[in-house]
């Protein structure tokens, strides 16, 4: 038994004397940046991962527009962190279940103005094949009060699909969370 034990130290300690040197840092301390970090994992389909999301923000949009919230769901990679700052720009966030985020959201969805109007312009930077950032410049109307105002959205590519992972916008903060997150 003592053998098997002694033998498996070994095996572990040659295995991350390997490990090590094939990671071994440079004399600055830094790793091989073509291994970890934002260099390993380059940009390679542009321009259909761009199509793939500007689908997926137009699928998010007609779902806004039809009240949709089971669709706008679906589109979403739960849990979705939910960011934002209050009226004293104090920034806050919380990551909310499917059930949290449809519980929010079905107001908002069912009970769309018929005269509102809204409008974006999308600006999607793509982080990597499977990671990227929107940041849109939203126009809305109701009546005579009018709004522009900017948010983002950071997307992931899971299952298949361009799916949002966090939404941000300004001025949620002051709304309290869904009570499952409230303490914290």
């Amino acid at each position: 038994m003592t053998r098997i034990v002694a033998i498996c130290c070994m095996s572990l300690l040659a295995f991350s004397a390997g490990a090590r040197a094939q990671n071994k840092a440079p004399a600055g301390g830094a790793p091989d940046m073509t291994k970890v970090g934002p260099m390993s994992r380059p940009v390679t389909k542009e321009k259909e991962d761009k199509k793939g999301i500007e689908e997926m923000l137009k699928a998010m949009e007609d779902g806004w527009k039809k009240g949709d919230v089971a669709a706008l769901a679906e589109l979403v990679d739960f849990p979705v962190i939910m960011l934002s700052d209050d009226s004293n720009g104090v920034s806050q966030h919380f990551e909310a279940t499917r059930e949290q985020w449809v519980g929010m959201m079905k107001g908002m969805a069912e009970g769309m103005p018929k005269d509102m109007k809204m409008s974006s312009k999308h600006n999607i930077n793509l982080l990597s094949d499977t990671l990227a950032v929107v940041v849109s410049d939203d126009s809305m109307s109701v009546g005579k009060t009018k709004a522009k105002f900017k948010s983002f959205t950071v997307v992931n590519y899971k299952d298949g699909k361009w799916k949002v992972k966090e939404m941000a916008e300004s001025g949620w903060g002051d709304m309290k969370p869904p009570a499952a997150h409230a303490a914290k």
